[in-house]
């Protein structure tokens, strides 16, 4: 196949989702162009002077930002564009590009398109192909949200950020149990059920939004500041048990989550998974052999107190989930799924067969 380019629009920081999906896609021999919507709307703090002055200057960042995007696909003349959640990005800019006769598709990684401030919802309507992150997102985009060709594309690792990182002093290493990611009322009540259980000493959160808990149990496990990229990979690395907690089912989503891209990451980072136990993730692992398992918060803390107990047990089964990630769930095989579903819309994007020597 001929190489292919491909403009990928969404968050370029390093360790983000959509940056590994790009990468993915140069892993397989394609010209990537990734155009971060992060970097023209800068971070600032959380006075009431910065936001304000931030949304004030929102209207002209957002200008630039979709102008960028055009430019970028009427020079480089691409032969399909991937749209990473879609910040930022208007309409009349994915009409503009429908126009130039670009594959155009969408990757929503999240349960609903609620609580996304600058997401334009009307961008659905512009897309060849709408790939979802979760199982039960294809129905409601078909159905709810109006989207033509749908699928479901499950999360990743990207090899580039997430493995074995042995970093001194990345900051888990005093604690035995670690879970990062954002807060939720749902996550709350688990690991405060968890801390009572085992003690706060034992247990390290990390993510957006846990200053917020007021459990009085969890208070001192929280580590305040999320770790991201290179630093969330050590985080793993050295925790000898890494929860994998879900989301809860958010307004306006038909479920809560069955997997996250902690499900991949954190067994490429070779670490231990303790996992909420869901249909859809016995078909990535093992229970038992790959991965463990919990289906509630007194299973939690059973299972952590057996698993602190039995390193060799624990070893094995985090390098087993290790085997199992690296050789099935890199992102450069779910960017593969977008290449090929592309390839049967333009078959003719693939070239002509390779010659036939005598």
């Amino acid at each position: 196949m001929n190489a292919l380019k491909i403009v990928v629009v969404g968050e370029s920081w390093h360790g983000s989702c959509c940056t590994g999906l790009a990468r993915g896609l140069r892993a397989g021999g394609h010209a990537v162009e990734l155009i971060g919507w992060d970097t023209f709307f800068p971070a600032v703090g959380r006075s009431f002077a910065a936001r304000g002055l931030r949304r004030a200057l929102v209207p002209f960042l957002r200008a630039q930002f979709n102008r960028r995007v055009l430019q970028a696909v009427r020079v480089l003349q691409p032969d399909l564009v991937v749209v990473y959640k879609g910040t930022a990005v208007a309409p009349a800019t994915l009409a503009a590009i429908r126009r130039l006769d670009c594959w155009l598709c969408h990757v929503m990684p999240d349960a609903t398109l609620e609580g996304h401030p600058f997401l334009d919802r009307r961008i659905l309507g512009h897309f060849d192909h709408v790939f979802t992150t979760k199982s039960f997102g294809v129905e409601e985009f078909r159905s709810r949200l109006g989207a033509a060709g749908v699928s479901f594309l499950p999360h990743g690792y990207d090899p580039a950020v997430h493995r074995p990182l042995a970093l001194e002093g990345a900051g888990a290493s005093s604690r035995q149990v670690s879970f990062i990611g954002q807060w939720s009322p749902g996550k709350e009540r688990t690991l405060a059920h968890l801390a009572a259980g085992v003690g706060p000493e034992t247990l390290a959160v990390w993510g957006e939004g846990w200053r917020r808990a007021s459990a009085p149990a969890l208070r001192p496990c929280v580590r305040g500041a999320p770790v991201y990229g290179d630093f969330y990979a050590a985080a793993v690395t050295v925790s000898r048990i890494n929860l994998g907690l879900l989301q809860e089912r958010l307004p306006g989503a038909v479920s809560g989550d069955s997997t996250t891209s902690r499900t991949f990451e954190i067994p490429a980072c070779g670490g231990f998974l303790l996992h909420e136990r869901t249909a859809e993730l016995a078909d990535y692992y093992e229970e038992g052999r790959e991965v463990a398992c919990f289906g509630s918060p007194e299973e939690l803390v059973e299972k952590v107190r057996y698993y602190l107990g039995r390193e060799s047990e624990r070893v094995r089964i985090a390098q087993a989930g290790y085997r199992r990630c690296v050789r099935e769930h890199g992102l450069a095989v779910r960017a593969q799924a977008i290449i090929e579903k592309f390839l049967a819309a333009r078959p003719a994007a693939a070239g002509p067969p390779p010659a036939r020597h005598a």
